[in-house]
């Protein structure tokens, strides 16, 4: 067990850089654990802007129109002051600036929509949106009523009637709530890509490294030790570090989240996942090891592949997020299946739970795994005839 031995050795002493990244993993996700709520429960949420309101008209329509908006907004008057509203549009201080011309009644009353209401917006808001729905809405009640027959004030009275008996909605989820994460664990499973690559890669790839050193690797050989054995006993301590940083990961999950969620089934196939990563991660780690790289070229190694799967694949930026180009690309990095999977048990993204595909996902992970595996060896081997 001589080589087995002198892993752990070498282990001990680089034992700092994996408890760096870890300890600021774990900071990140207490963090995000304690400023993310369920996103189910507060997924559509009504929201108060700051508009300005320049009432030019004066009448009772345009006020009732200033009234119902006031109602939903902070709502102030800047007047035709064009360099104001945009002096606070710039800042951000001001989300959307609505100017009622004169003779808005009039029109109304007539059944002229043509230019009832200017606006302006900051560019690449989608405020806008928001707030000309809700108008749109106020008027084409008000309109109903005015061609029903109403005055113009009982016309006012029953739209305003009729916007305050608005209904509540309840957000109603369709996914299978045995099969659905909470958004605290959803974050803290989305980064373990990046970690495990970055950890992996700055603590057991420099030990293999050492351990594939010509000194040391001329006196191995020299010995009784067997090829063999020794890269069994190699192999036995790069599955202990690694199922090591694992568990690990999973005590923290456990400690952080209590041990009620274990029995859910959602948390358990995301610990599945998180397995079938570690097993790429630890691939990639055992490929780079072979070419020999000194402790800086791992650590850019290691950033240059966790950024890049990270922000193509969807860790740091939602999949959802992404341009259909960048995911065609990241369909061909194995974070991406892991990222699909970790989505798909957490409902982020609109993506809906399915057992095939999950499972597909983890197919194509395996088969990720087993082909670097596979390379690495055949790397390995061309390496010790030479």
């Amino acid at each position: 067990m001589q080589v087995f031995k002198a892993f752990f050795k070498i282990a001990q002493k680089r034992l700092s850089a994996a408890l760096i990244y870890f300890a600021i993993y774990a900071a990140i996700t207490i963090v995000l654990s304690a400023t993310t709520k369920d996103f189910y429960a507060d997924q559509f949420k009504a929201t108060s802007l700051t508009i300005s309101v320049t009432d030019n008209d004066a009448s009772t329509a345009s006020k009732a129109l200033v009234h119902y908006l006031s109602s939903l907004h902070n709502v102030s008057d800047l007047g035709d002051d064009k360099d104001a509203i945009l002096d606070r549009m710039y800042y951000r201080t001001l989300d959307y600036a609505l100017t009622i011309p004169a003779g808005f009644e009039e029109k109304l009353l007539s059944g002229d929509t043509e230019e009832l209401l200017t606006s302006a917006v900051i560019p690449g808001s989608n405020n806008s949106y928001y707030v000309d729905q809700q108008i749109s809405q106020y008027l084409a009640t008000l309109k109903l009523y005015l061609a029903g027959g109403y005055d113009i004030d009982a016309s006012i009275a029953a739209t305003d009637e009729a916007a305050a008996s608005v209904p509540d909605v309840k957000t109603v989820s369709f996914h299978d709530e045995s099969k659905t994460m909470n958004s605290s664990v959803f974050y803290y499973f989305q980064y373990m890509p990046y970690v495990f690559i970055v950890i992996l890669f700055s603590g057991l790839a420099p030990i293999l490294v050492i351990l594939n050193g010509k000194e040391l690797k001329a006196r191995t050989v020299c010995s009784s030790l067997t090829p063999r054995k020794r890269i069994g006993e190699m192999s036995a301590g790069c599955v202990l570090y690694s199922l090591g940083i694992w568990a690990l990961f999973m005590l923290l999950c456990l400690l952080l989240y209590g041990p009620a969620l274990w029995t859910e089934s959602a948390l358990l196939l995301a610990v599945l996942n998180s397995f079938v990563f570690l097993l790429i991660s630890t691939a990639l780690t055992l490929f780079i090891s072979c070419f020999g790289f000194d402790d800086n070229i791992l650590n850019m190694v290691s950033n240059m592949l966790g950024l890049s799967m990270a922000f193509l694949c969807g860790v740091f930026v939602p999949q959802s997020m992404l341009p259909a180009s960048v995911l065609s690309a990241a369909k061909f990095l194995p974070a991406y299946w892991y990222i699909r999977a970790n989505n798909m048990l957490a409902g982020f993204g609109k993506e809906i739970f399915d057992m095939d595909f999950y499972l597909q996902c983890i197919g194509i992970q395996l088969l990720y795994a087993v082909a670097i595996f596979i390379i690495t060896f055949v790397i390995a081997r061309q390496v010790r005839r030479r």
